[in-house]
């Protein structure tokens, strides 16, 4: 897995209003949080019974509390995970009937019907819901694509506490996969979600539904670079890129905020083949002050560059939480060093070498930062060199023989060696 940290500064960035308002606090407290999982509980066990017309299911969810926010919790948590995607209705554009009374019944339905059924339960239980039609990075979005013609997407905003705020049920619920199959998977990032971070996929009719102060354009959403929700939930912020679309005359460098430890990855995808290629030519280093994305072309051309992430020592896969779409205009570029998980996982940086192929009998000066090693090692030719140790820091000179050279990385005395980069010879 590649992976490389940031020794570059991260670049100040005059942004556009979404983009500086990022950070704005979450609605979702501690306090909210724990009314919210009781919320989810009384939802996710509602009798069969109860569930026969929206008067007595929103009856039932009512029950979750009296406040807006743990009401609303209750009927999105519900209609996310009790509704499946009426995927043959979105695939030969004759969806059902979208009304709250035909979707509970079937239990399917595409957006207006997920919509609407929100917003009619919100009517039953006291809360002030309004439907939204717009534009959306969904399925089928690629980098790039400009927005026209009738809405293609609908959710939600609902009033809590006097003030207005979004969620969308059908993305909640989960996902189409790229066989076009619904796949099951409750997503808590669209629930009361920050006006900041859901006009990234989200673009009203109606500007004033943005709940921004100042709103974006038609073009300013199509240029956005393409955010998914993990890129939130692990605590990124965008760094020296906002603009989806990116020129490079040489190699690219992405900067990201980080405000809490992250495991990251990139990789580089032939916008016409949308096939990916090897994966030297992406580079990241994630470290306490930001993260840094390299990317180098091996020709000119359209590309994606795609980032995955996590939030550090998390369980399960890195997940792809961004886009962006590169046209390269320079000459060949050298690929990077392979970074395997440890270099991500030890939150090492690299200096030097950055160029991933070493040309035989050449010397080069090895500098890394490895926070907690207790040793860090070349191995060239089959020859262990140690690197000189000064606290985290580790430099010095080594021959690169004929065949791999790798870097190795030991924490624990006891312990063994965890391989960090590999290089090839050349």
């Amino acid at each position: 897995m590649t992976r490389p940290l940031a020794s570059l500064a991260l670049a100040a960035l005059a942004l556009p209003a979404v983009l500086a308002a990022q950070g704005t606090p979450s609605a979702a407290g501690p306090d909210s949080a724990a009314r919210w999982a009781v919320a989810d509980a009384l939802a996710d066990s509602a009798p069969a019974g109860i569930e026969r017309s929206v008067a007595s299911l929103a009856a039932y969810l009512a029950r979750a509390g009296g406040d807006d926010s743990t009401r609303a919790r209750a009927l999105y948590r519900w209609v996310a995970g009790h509704i499946g995607y009426d995927v043959e209705g979105f695939r030969n554009g004759r969806p059902g009937d979208p009304s709250a009374d035909s979707v509970l019944v079937r239990r399917t339905s595409v957006c207006q019907g997920f919509a609407t059924l929100a917003e009619a339960l919100g009517a039953a239980m006291g809360l002030e819901i309004h439907v939204v039609s717009g534009w959306s990075k969904g399925y089928g979005y690629t980098a790039g694509q400009t927005f026209a013609g009738p809405p293609n997407h609908a959710w939600d905003a609902v009033r809590v506490a006097g003030a207005w705020r979004l969620m969308d049920p059908t993305w909640g619920a989960g996902y189409l996969d790229e066989s076009l199959q619904f796949v099951r998977r409750f997503q808590d990032h669209y629930f009361l979600t920050d006006p900041a971070e859901f006009v990234f996929d989200h673009l009203p009719e109606d500007a004033r539904w943005q709940l921004l102060d100042r709103p974006v354009t038609a073009a300013e959403y199509a240029d956005l670079v393409y955010l998914r929700p993990m890129f939130f939930q692990a605590g990124l912020r965008i760094g020296s890129r906002a603009h989806l679309v990116l020129a490079a005359n040489g190699p690219l460098a992405v900067t990201l905020g980080v405000t809490r430890p992250v495991e990251m990855t990139a990789q580089l995808i032939d916008a016409a083949s949308q096939r990916p290629l090897d994966g030297r030519f992406a580079f990241v280093q994630a470290g306490t002050a930001g993260a840094l994305i390299a990317a180098r072309f091996p020709r000119p051309g359209d590309y994606l560059l795609r980032v995955f992430a996590k939030p550090l020592g998390a369980a399960g896969s890195l997940e792809w939480i961004l886009d962006y779409r590169v046209h390269a205009t320079g000459a060949p570029g050298v690929v990077f060093p392979m970074a395997f998980e440890a270099f991500a996982t030890r939150s090492v940086r690299l200096l030097s070498p950055l160029d991933g192929e070493l040309r035989r009998e050449q010397r080069y000066r090895f500098t890394l930062r490895a926070p907690g090693a207790l040793e860090v090692a070349v191995v060239s030719g089959g020859r262990w060199t140690r690197l000189p140790r000064s606290g985290d820091d580790f430099d010095g000179e080594v021959t690169a023989m004929p065949g791999t050279v790798s870097v190795y990385a030991k924490y624990d005395a006891r312990g063994e060696y965890e391989g960090l980069l590999r290089y090839e010879g050349r």
